[in-house]
């Protein structure tokens, strides 16, 4: 039996192409509802992301610009 990997293995290895993406500003995994969170700038951004990796779902959320406090 193979075991599958888990959404922290899969949003670990595609947090560095998700933040390459023109407008995507942050990665996060919701491990108990086993789904990807990126957050974008825009609904511009939004389009730019693949709704599914390694077949879990992503989910888009649209944060705006975001600043350090400071």
């Amino acid at each position: 039996m193979v075991a599958r990997v888990s959404v922290a293995e899969v949003r670990a290895r595609f947090e560095p192409v998700l933040l390459s993406i023109p407008g995507v500003v942050g990665v996060a995994a919701d491990v108990a509802r086993g789904t990807i969170i990126v957050y974008v700038e825009s609904e511009e951004a939004a389009e730019r992301v693949p709704r599914e990796l390694e077949g879990f779902p992503v989910e888009v959320r649209v944060v705006g610009r975001i600043a350090p406090l400071g």
